[in-house]
């Protein structure tokens, strides 16, 4: 008889505190909920994905991303060797939102490059940009040639369709305008400006380091030979060395342009010298020039 009160006395108080708890307001069910709680957000991070850095020439860099349709993007330079003097010498040029060729650089020099996406009017989010390494094509030199005092950036052109019988049509083959710098020039797979050239530096198919003496650096192949071209030292007799362009001009070198129709300054003053054409900048006389072997072949 006593368990069997006392189950019916505990029963009878519970019943009581269910019906205590069932009248209470209904905010006491959420008092252990913070009044002012918010939900987190996470904010999205804008960043560059897959960036890629490949070697041109002696003097330029392909920077590739994966880039956001209608996204701007910005790109910045670092010279890593600690007495470098020629950043202002670099150039910018842009090919849609997702590629940029930097000119302008210095044969065997390695910079360090950034890639950061621009926000858009109202975005608010973080950026995060990404740097890689890359390192200009290093060359190896064979031969080095006597300076030659005066005007020698008068480089001139000629045609590329005039490259017709051997060996100049053979080293021609394969070269393309150069889809950087907007000059019209051949450029072969090795990064190399075709040229004409007299025969006191070489023969087609013969590569040189070309410099100067605004710091600009950029390698070239012979193409089409001057052959013994003009008497350099007034003797009389014809050395190989250059053409006479004008009265003063030396045109050591002479560019092979694609088509009929160069950019309209050189249509009118016959040269591609002193202007600068995307970081090639040619507005300086030569300071030196080297034969060098040949690099690892390249794609644009």
């Amino acid at each position: 008889m006593f368990k069997l009160f006392s189950h019916k006395k505990t029963a009878v108080i519970m019943l009581a505190l269910m019906m205590q708890i069932s009248a209470l307001p209904a905010q006491a069910a959420s008092i252990d909920k913070p009044e002012n709680q918010t939900a987190v957000v996470q904010q999205k991070i804008l960043k560059v994905e897959n960036l890629n850095i490949s070697t041109i020439s002696v003097s330029c860099l392909k920077v590739t991303w994966t880039a956001e349709k209608n996204r701007n993007y910005t790109v910045t330079l670092e010279a890593l060797a600690p007495d470098y003097v020629y950043i202002d010498n670099a150039y910018f040029v842009f090919q849609g939102n997702d590629t940029c060729y930097i000119t302008g650089l210095r044969e065997n020099n390695e910079y360090k490059i950034t890639v950061e996406p621009e926000l858009k009017v109202n975005e608010k989010q973080p950026v995060k940009p990404i740097t890689k390494t890359g390192k200009t094509e290093t060359v190896e030199v064979i031969e080095e040639f006597p300076h030659e005092e005066g005007w020698t950036n008068a480089m001139s052109y000629e045609r590329a369709s005039g490259l017709t019988g051997q060996p100049g049509a053979g080293a021609i083959y394969g070269s393309v305008p150069d889809p950087i710098t907007g000059t019209g020039i051949r450029r072969d797979e090795y990064g190399d400006y075709c040229c004409a050239m007299g025969l006191f530096y070489g023969t087609c198919g013969d590569r040189f380091l070309i410099e100067l003496e605004n710091g600009t650096q950029f390698t070239v192949k012979i193409c089409d030979s001057k052959g013994w071209a003009d008497d350099a030292d007034g003797d009389g007799i014809p050395d190989g060395r250059f053409h006479w362009f004008g009265s003063e001009g030396k045109s050591v070198l002479e560019f092979i342009h694609d088509g009929y129709n160069p950019p309209s300054c050189v249509r009118y003053t016959g040269n591609y010298g002193c202007f600068n054409w995307n970081g090639l900048d040619l507005g300086a006389n030569i300071w030196s020039i080297k034969k060098i072997n040949y690099g690892e072949p390249i794609n644009y």
